[in-house]
């Protein structure tokens, strides 16, 4: 939602209450509230992923799934690529066919990254990510952007059409991103 989070205060029977918890709309915008209210859990509804339209880097949508108590998404079958997509369609939209591959808005950020050791690719949980050969990569990828020989690539984003691509957690590089429940 619109200016989120807000950190409204509420004063009820003289004790101050803060906005502390997070809820997610049917149109996947977050917000914040209070515990005291009854709202729907994020993962209560009636699939895995969550995705978010507010554009962050790779870092920023990873701390933004933890503060909600979800982690970034793992898609670890072709059922799991197809569930992701149609649920960017359901929370982002309609995918928009006239957009060239590589714009940022046809990318979400996913959970997988090889931060720790290059070429060891884990979730964020520190769970293998098994898939990994299989995955549907948009070419040249997984290439780790060795033509630049500057900076490797070292998270992972899917498309809106379900191919993967390695890429850079850059503070230029702005996507949407999908959490999931955790042991979902």
């Amino acid at each position: 939602m619109k200016k989120q989070p807000d950190q409204r205060v509420n004063k009820t029977d003289g004790v101050k209450y803060l906005q502390n918890q997070m809820r997610i709309s049917k149109k996947g915008q977050w917000d914040d509230t209070f515990t005291f209210m009854k709202h729907p859990y994020a993962c209560d509804y009636q699939g895995k992923y969550i995705i978010s339209a507010s554009e962050k880097t790779w870092s920023q949508a990873k701390e933004a799934c933890e503060n909600a108590g979800l982690i970034l998404a793992k898609v670890r079958s072709d059922a799991e690529v197809e569930e992701i997509t149609k649920s960017a369609d359901y929370f982002l939209g309609e995918r928009d066919e006239s957009l060239k591959v590589w714009d940022q808005s046809n990318w979400i950020w996913l959970g997988g990254n090889d931060n720790e050791e290059e070429g060891v690719w884990k979730w964020t949980d520190g769970s293998a990510i098994d898939y990994f050969d299989a995955m549907n990569w948009r070419r040249p990828n997984p290439d780790n952007a060795s033509f630049i020989r500057k900076q490797t690539q070292n998270v992972l984003a899917i498309s809106r059409f379900g191919q993967f691509d390695d890429s850079f957690d850059h503070k230029r590089r702005h996507r949407a991103f999908a959490c999931q429940c955790p042991g979902t």
